[in-house]
């Protein structure tokens, strides 16, 4: 994630974050959901920004199960 946000890479730099995002809500540990929905939000953002529908499709449906 570092590396995608220091080199500019955002595409990238989303679906990572909502990869991560997915790791840590299967880990599930103290914090997990926490910081799976804030990378989340982030995947959102920059998804929503430059109109990547598919990755902003897949971060809603995990903002289901977050709220679930």
């Amino acid at each position: 994630m570092d590396f995608c946000r220091n080199a500019g890479y955002r595409p990238e730099l989303a679906w990572t974050c909502r990869d991560y995002a997915d790791a840590l809500l299967q880990r599930n540990e103290t914090g997990d959901r926490e910081k799976a929905t804030s990378l989340l939000d982030e995947s959102l953002a920059i998804s929503s920004e430059l109109g990547m529908r598919p990755l902003m499709e897949r971060v809603l449906s995990r903002g289901d199960i977050l709220r679930a």
